[in-house]
């Protein structure tokens, strides 16, 4: 059996012919990152705004490491979208390693960061240096959503500075991706990443 390391080697070729998966381009499929959301406050964008003033100032130091992105930006975006509540369990990637398995090929590799509920599997987040694209983090991160469990599995990617959002159905092989979303001005869209974060929250 061939064991392939999905930090290095998955490419979306490979998880097309090893499970058959295939995008959506049916707007109906995804629609929890569209539509109206509830507003935010004061208090939140007053979080926000300090969020991105950190951020950017760790920008004009140089790239962002791995772990710099997840302190300086993820762990404050669980917070705000409420994932600290005493009902969720957090996993990071020391206590998470996931397998999926396909024909003669085994697909290992561990999680950033791994959000449950329930033992359902709610958000998994996949950061990356401020360096690298999100494209190039996209079958990773799908990989490691395969090796999950349940039917629907969201997943938020971001390399800090960039966000879009994963949804995978896994009975069907079917997944969607979200619009790009900017934490850095002109387009301040961090706020609605909060807002989506917290749809899904209460979605699943």
């Amino acid at each position: 059996m061939a064991v392939i390391p999905i930090s290095e080697a998955v490419t979306l070729a490979e998880l097309s012919a090893d499970f058959g998966l295939t995008r959506s381009r049916d707007p109906d499929f995804f629609q929890e990152w569209r539509g109206e959301f509830e507003p935010l406050g004061e208090l939140d964008r007053a979080a926000i705004a300090r969020v991105v003033r950190y951020y950017e100032a760790l920008l004009d130091r140089g790239a962002v490491s791995e772990n710099l992105v997840k302190m300086a930006v993820v762990s404050p975006l669980l917070d705000l979208a409420g994932f600290y509540e005493p009902e969720f369990a957090i996993a990071d990637e020391r206590s998470v390693e996931l397998v999926a398995e396909e024909g003669d090929r085994l697909y290992r590799g561990r999680l950033d960061l791994l959000v449950l509920h329930q033992s359902l599997w709610l958000l998994v987040i996949e950061s990356k240096s401020s360096s690298l694209s999100l494209q190039k983090a996209l079958p990773q991160a799908l990989a490691y959503l395969l090796a999950g469990e349940g039917v629907i599995i969201f997943g938020l990617l971001t390399n800090g500075s960039e966000f879009r959002f994963i949804k995978l159905d896994r009975l069907q092989k079917i997944y969607g991706i979200s619009g790009l979303f900017s934490l850095l001005p002109p387009d301040d869209e961090l706020g609605t990443v909060v807002q989506i974060l917290r749809r899904l929250k209460t979605t699943i």
